[in-house]
């Protein structure tokens, strides 16, 4: 059984066999300090140090994928600076890039190949060449897929431990390659489907806030997590936008705003429910842009809740394929009849009950309306904990226009409700007209923020050749799988998609072979049965080493170092796996290899990129595009078929939300008995000292925030603590060892802290072990799939030995 509550440890006779084995990069083993890495680039100081400069790209994790200069002397990175740009937007770095030059020579790194020879949980490695880690893999692989079958194989790749190519092994193996990841996507699934788009991007930009009213920034904490898009902020406040926050905790962007509207953790769907409410019956709606451009003209079956329409079949134009959909009807004014809602001549009611053919049908306007009736302003206020007269004035301002909802990733997505927040955005933003023009919007805004982008090709393989079919996601494997019997994960994927870690160490308890390949000594790392070392984006072994397109850019991972102690690049260690299996022909020559057939795509907007037309750009390429309108046109009202809005979800009816309806939180919900016995809402976010666990090794950054849980004085003091003592955080689930901050930020019945940290600095424990896994239903049939409740979650805190 694996052990808790160990750290990673080398035993004597492993370090004797590992300094054989890393021969040279031996020495650079015990450069874990910025004294030590720092020192033979300062003896050479007066010999004229051999400098060279490459260009890169950083983090896709918190979506900046800022253009990077890097300087290396002496094959050592000594300086990380932003790219010169043309584009100024884009001309952007924060600390964590600048904190690279220790970060990726740190304590924290992987140096060698390590098998384990204890039990699992133990720490116990010993090294190897990689000529043995590829045979033994290959071995355990084969072995699991003609037993099991290929699907028996588990093989998922995470962003931070990525060159951003797009991986080849489980394609090449059948293997299968991960579902839905449950994190950072429940708003979208709520949203979306109104506007005929998937996911939680919005499909305007950024650069559009200046031209609103209003914006309402929801379990978004854009200026502490996505720092470098704080410009479109304060460009929109410059602008005369007034920003309203609506957030439980008073972040670094609620500090910023005009407003700061601090509602109970948990209960955003019932702020928005009472603005609906109040938007309903002070007719604040745009009556006009109601009538010609959603689905609240719809006839539905009073009884049912079905849409009364004619199923008619359709092509697809690009593939042939042929299909069916439902054209939904209304109630015509003029023929006292219903008819498509795209009849020439047809003028729909807006309001009313209607008979035909024995059934009695209402609009979807009146159904709204009978459905939100419970949903006062008193009634959001006992909820939220937001006064009445607040809710009306947000519901108002937003209504008068034009106004955006720019959602967060995070927040009320780590809860058991999420989805009916963002259904809850759809509502409102297709009531008011709040969609489809300059000004308006909803969505994720900080990501990817320009019109402009373009597809990179991938590299050919034979075809059907694919990954299995993923019947479960990640999260769903602790409870529901007995097909896995061997894995790899690059990155600690274990620990960042799936909650309550006791359960996830029992799932990889019964796994055959379980390997990893990551940057750094993550949580995972001591309960798997084989370690390989990858490099940081800083190194390569080839010219370029990845490619991306995004920021409107075709940007290039040239290198920058030699891969570092014996670490490969992710793509190495796949094509390393699959020649020992005998597919490695099936692989690219090299990465430059890749880069040039990412190219090989003739679509207009890389046309004329090459690698020689980066290199000569300093390895970032903007694509053709029409650059004097950054804003590209208006998205304009609807992607769907029917160029309607359409928040009313008839595929949600058996759940109760065809329309939005009020949900309480799983867990934190002020009425749950649980609340005696576990007090606090434990609340994990993003910080701009991290990114979920990567820096968690960075010793720069452990200087200025090193881990730890954040209690309001009035918590702290009911409980005997005070800033700097090592606290127990437990509940039912299991408990973790961290130290204690007072911060009067944090609200009252609350504690926060960063996502998430290496065990090693939280006294070997994980904090996932606290947190919630119960998955919501409903979620199985949203796009995104259900998203994992880490904040729907209820703790206690003591000191540690107490």
């Amino acid at each position: 059984m694996a052990k808790e509550g160990t750290t990673h440890s080398l035993s004597r006779r492993s370090f004797v066999k590992g300094a054989g084995a890393l021969g040279a990069t031996a020495a650079l083993a015990g450069m874990t300090s910025t004294e030590g890495w720092l020192k033979p680039a300062q003896a050479l100081a007066d010999e004229a140090p051999a400098e060279t400069v490459a260009y890169t790209f950083h983090n896709m994790h918190c979506m900046g994928n800022c253009m990077l200069k890097c300087t290396a002397r002496d094959g050592r990175l000594v300086k990380v600076e932003q790219r010169p740009n043309e584009d100024k937007r884009f001309n952007n770095i924060c600390l964590k890039a600048i904190a690279e030059i220790e970060h990726i020579y740190g304590e924290g790194r992987i140096q060698t190949p390590m098998k384990r020879v204890g039990e699992r949980g133990s720490g116990e490695f010993e090294a190897i060449t990689w000529d043995e880690a590829f045979a033994t893999i290959a071995e355990q692989f084969k072995k699991c897929q003609d037993t099991y079958g290929k699907d028996a194989l588990w093989i998922q790749n995470s962003v931070e431990c990525s060159m951003r190519f797009h991986p080849i092994l489980a394609r090449v193996l059948g293997a299968q390659a991960g579902g839905m990841n449950g994190l950072d996507n429940g708003q979208g699934n709520g949203m979306g489907q109104a506007f005929g788009w998937e996911g939680i991007f919005a499909m305007n930009t950024i650069w559009d806030w200046p031209y609103a009213k209003t914006i309402i920034l929801t379990s978004n904490n854009m200026l502490e997590t996505g720092i470098v898009w704080a410009r479109g902020f304060l460009d929109a406040q410059k602008a005369g936008a007034r920003i309203i926050v609506v957030d439980p905790a008073y972040t670094v962007t609620a500090a910023k705003a005009d407003q700061w509207v601090p509602i109970q953790p948990g209960t955003d769907p019932a702020f928005y429910l009472g603005m609906i409410k109040h938007i309903l019956d002070n007719d604040l709606y745009d009556r006009k842009h109601v009538l010609a451009n959603t689905s609240y003209v719809y006839l539905v079956d009073k009884k049912t809740g079905e849409v009364l329409g004619q199923t008619v079949e359709t092509t697809d134009e690009a593939t042939g394929e042929k299909g069916e959909m439902k054209v939904p009807f209304v109630w015509d004014t003029v023929t006292k009849a219903p008819v498509a809602h795209n009849a020439q001549g047809a003028k729909p009611a807006l309001e009313g009950e209607f008979k035909h053919d024995g059934h009695t049908y209402v609009t979807q306007f009146t159904l709204l309306k009978e459905q939100m009736a419970e949903y006062t302003l008193d009634w959001a206020e006992g909820k939220t904990g937001i006064p009445a007269a607040t809710i009306a004035q947000v519901a108002e301002e937003y209504a008068a226009g034009p106004s955006i909802i720019a959602n967060g990733v995070g927040g009320i997505d780590k809860y058991y409700n999420n989805d009916v927040a963002g259904h809850c955005y759809a509502v409102i933003a297709s009531l008011t007209g709040n969609y489809g023009k300059r000004g308006t919007g909803a969505g994720f805004f900080h990501f990817n923020p320009t019109p402009y982008n373009a597809g990179l090709a991938d590299w050919p393989l034979p075809e059907g050749m694919n990954p299995s079919p993923s019947p479960l996601n990640f999260y769903d494997l602790m409870e529901k799988d007995d097909k896995v019997h061997a894995a790899m994960f690059f990155g600690d994927i274990p620990t960042q998609k799936a909650a309550n870690w006791n359960k996830t160490l029992e799932w990889i308890d019964k796994l055959d072979f379980i390997c990893l390949a990551d940057i750094y000594h993550s949580s995972v790392a001591d309960y798997v049965d084989m370690i390989l070392p990858a490099c940081s984006k800083f190194e390569s072994v080839d010219e370029i080493g990845g490619m991306r397109c995004f920021n409107g850019y075709v940007m290039s991972n040239q290198k920058i170092l030699d891969p570092l102690f014996e670490a490969k690049p992710d793509f190495y260690i796949e094509k390393g796996i699959a020649e020992a299996m005998g597919y490695g022909d099936l692989f690219p020559k090299d990465t430059v290899a890749y880069a040039a057939a990412q190219l090989e795509n003739p679509i207009p907007p890389v046309a004329g990129i090459t690698l020689d037309t980066l290199k000569e750009n300093m390895g970032a390429q903007r694509l053709n595009a029409d650059w004097d309108n950054p804003l590209g046109p208006e998205i304009g009202v609807s992607l769907l078929p029917s160029g309607r809005q359409e928040p009313y979800y008839e595929n949600l009816l058996k759940h109760g939300q065809a329309f939005p309806q009020w949900e309480e939180p799983c867990e934190v919900g002020v009425d749950n008995p649980l609340r005696k016995k576990y007090p606090l809402q434990f609340n994990q976010a993003r910080t701009r000292f991290r990114v979920h666990s990567v820096y968690s090794a960075s010793k720069w950054i452990n200087e200025l925030y090193e881990p730890h849980i954040e209690l309001n004085p009035v918590d702290a003091d009911e409980r005997g603590l005070k800033t700097g003592d090592m606290v127990e955080v437990f509940n039912d689930r299991g408990s973790f060892r961290v130290k204690a901050y007072v911060n009067n930020s944090v609200r009252p019945g609350s504690a926060f802290m960063a996502e998430s940290s290496f065990r090693k600095y939280l006294d070997g424990t994980l904090m996932q072990s606290v947190s919630n896994d119960k998955m919501n239903p409903r979620g199985y049939e949203l796009p995104f799939g259900p998203m994992i409740p880490f904040n729907d979650t209820l703790i206690e805190v003591k000191k540690a030995g107490a």
